[in-house]
């Protein structure tokens, strides 16, 4: 029989209130409004009515969406006879609207995973890529809340490079990727840096292509880049 993992026991949710707690946030109580588990019956997130008081009296929002934090993951292929760089895109459609997003490789981190382990894990599932842990470097030393409120969903940022023949690299095109059993419909897009770029339309992707030129300090790209 499958076992449903309690909410109150899923290591996001006791992470998130332990947060609560480090910000002398005073709990009355919290109620699950609504879990969405995966196939193994883990608690992937979850919508929460909160009874809080903040350290300065005042009542906290009611509602929070219970994600836990992620990682997303910059993928450059480079050719290796020219130096061109290309990025590897997650191609699928985005659930509140139906539409196409373009997105970096990106998952969540369950239980007490190290976020580098989740990078390496979500490389293979969503490209294909063996990657070794010292090929992924971290863009920073913390992770980046995707919002101000509402969600305690936090991002940490890398990129990995990976110098392959031109033919190569094309051929990654429109592969199909994702599991069907976890609702994952997904294509693999390469396109130039100025192309992907336009083609992302989250925050997310955004920030992680600067953080990337930061990083590698390839400032012509940065400045050749418009939205």
């Amino acid at each position: 029989m499958e076992r449903i993992e309690p909410f109150q026991d899923a290591f996001k949710v006791k992470a998130w209130q332990q947060e609560l707690k480090a910000n002398q946030v005073q709990i009355q109580s919290v109620r699950e409004i609504y879990t969405r588990r995966g196939k193994d019956g883990n608690v992937l997130h979850s919508l929460i009515n909160l009874d809080a008081q903040g350290p300065d009296g005042n009542r906290l929002a009611p509602l929070c969406f219970i994600k836990g934090d992620a990682v997303s993951i910059v993928v450059v292929l480079i050719d290796e006879e020219s130096n061109d760089k290309f990025v590897l895109l997650v191609r699928q459609r985005r659930i509140c609207n139906g539409s196409l997003t373009y997105e970096h490789p990106a998952g969540m981190i369950e239980d007490d995973e190290k976020p580098l382990d989740v990078a390496v894990r979500e490389l293979k599932e969503e490209t294909g890529f063996e990657i070794s842990p010292d090929e992924v470097v971290p863009l920073g030393s913390k992770p980046w809340f995707s919002a101000t409120s509402t969600s305690d969903e936090a991002l940490y940022f890398f990129y990995c490079e990976r110098r392959m023949p031109y033919e190569a690299i094309r051929a990654i095109d429109g592969k199909q990727t994702g599991e069907a059993a976890e609702n994952e419909h997904t294509r693999l897009q390469v396109a130039t840096f100025p192309e992907a770029h336009k083609l992302i339309s989250n925050l997310h992707g955004i920030m992680g292509h600067f953080l990337y030129l930061q990083a590698v300090g390839d400032y012509e790209t940065m400045q050749g880049l418009s939205v």
